[in-house]
């Protein structure tokens, strides 16, 4: 007696009904909501790791497309290549940075000690005390100075007495020694607090990319394999607007920096300010950020000649050396950003100013520098999936016109 064969079930079977699909959608976005409610703590790793996945998977695929290097042979080199680079730039940049921190120590106690040596030379008596603050602008504090001079005096009444009739260069200090060694012990702790955070992100987040990089072919091949030939046209279609998104937005970015850097640098140079090196890279990574980045980047460049001065202008107020700094440095930035950067990013995010601004704030609140900088190719990326799903939503083919593109598979590069 033959057995039985199975029954194959109806393809009916197989197809939930509209309420259940409802259902389970609902169910999807709730759920993905709510985790991205708890991925707060690990902002920071996430968006380091997507930033880092994506700049090595850049060269990584170009190599493997031009060379015999395969795709996983061509992402462990530039991987490797990024910890060289890593560990020369920490070998390069330390010592100008801690040049430009003692600099900028050196400042702001001298200012300190102008500041106390002034206000123990003044006599309430005679009237209002005016200070210039940093030889720049004139700040009157009459309303504090006297309860200042007598919180001075009663530090160390001998050393207020000697410091009121000395020069500045012969001025010792009678602020309280211990306030001092426990602040700057507090500001010691905090930078390499702030220093070891940010390499374990950073390393952690190069170990990932590294996992995610290796495993792509395969998830790829899922993707861009599966499914029918329209589902196929329309997933390689605006993956490849997303892809345009991403490449446009950082390599102007890339590009732009390194115009501002160089542009920075030279100015520098030529105007004598001391870590001209330090300084302009400095600027050209806060010009990463988009649209504010510029005028952020004014911050740190005129702190330096607002505290050391000019070895060129010497005859230079620093206040007014500084202000001049920033004005040619705005002047060369804003030609920049309102004359080239429009030509070198094109058309590869097609957002609103205002949108970019309000993008930048939430960016900021979320996820720190990462965020701000992140989050216009963000709204990009959104934007093209935005017009995707309403393109779906009035049955109208997202594409039209638009052929199905090849892919290069990685697995077979």
């Amino acid at each position: 007696m033959q057995p039985t064969p199975p029954v194959e079930p109806a393809a009916e079977q197989w197809v939930w009904s509209p309420w259940v699909r409802q259902f389970v959608t609902v169910a999807l976005v709730v759920a993905c909501v709510y985790a991205l409610t708890l991925l707060g703590p690990i902002l920071s790793i996430l968006i380091t790791t997507f930033l880092l996945s994506f700049l090595i998977f850049v060269p990584s695929r170009l190599i493997a497309k031009y060379t015999r290097l395969n795709y996983t042979g061509s992402v462990l080199l530039v991987f490797l290549f990024i910890l060289i680079l890593i560990f020369v730039l920490v070998l390069v940049i330390a010592p100008s940075v801690a040049q430009v921190s003692r600099t900028v120590g050196t400042g702001l106690s001298t200012e300190l000690r102008t500041f106390e040596t002034s206000i123990l030379q003044w006599d309430p008596a005679q009237g209002n005390y005016e200070y210039i603050v940093l030889g720049l602008f004139p700040l009157d504090i009459t309303p504090i100075a006297a309860q200042i001079r007598e919180a001075l005096l009663a530090a160390d009444p001998q050393a207020a007495a000697d410091l009121a009739t000395q020069a500045i260069s012969n001025i010792p200090s009678s602020l309280n020694i211990g306030q001092i060694v426990g602040t700057a012990t507090q500001v010691i702790t905090a930078l390499i607090g702030t220093f070891t955070t940010f390499f374990s992100t950073l390393f952690l987040g190069l170990f990932l990319s590294l996992l995610i990089l290796l495993e792509l072919p395969r998830y790829q091949s899922m993707i861009l394999t599966g499914g029918s030939v329209p589902f196929q046209r329309e997933i390689r279609l605006i993956g490849g607007q997303i892809m345009n998104v991403w490449q446009g937005f950082f390599r102007g970015q890339l590009l732009l920096a390194i115009i501002i850097g160089v542009i920075t640098f030279l100015q520098l140079a030529i105007m004598g300010v001391q870590g001209a090196v330090t300084i302009s890279i400095i600027v050209a990574v806060i010009s990463l950020i988009p649209t504010i980045g510029g005028i952020i980047a004014l911050v740190p460049l005129g702190l330096v000649p607002l505290l050391q001065g000019s070895t060129v202008f010497t005859q230079m107020t620093n206040g007014t050396f500084a202000l001049l700094v920033v004005i040619v440095n705005l002047i060369i930035s804003q030609f920049i950003w309102n004359v080239v950067a429009p030509k070198i990013m094109g058309d590869a995010v097609s957002l609103p100013l205002p949108v970019i601004i309000i993008g930048i704030i939430i960016g900021t609140a979320l996820g720190g520098a990462l965020g701000a900088f992140l989050i216009v190719p963000i709204l990009g990326t959104a934007r093209v999936i935005v017009i995707y799903l309403m393109a779906k939503v009035m049955q109208r083919d997202p594409f039209p016109g638009e052929m199905m593109p090849e892919f290069d598979s990685l697995a077979k590069l």
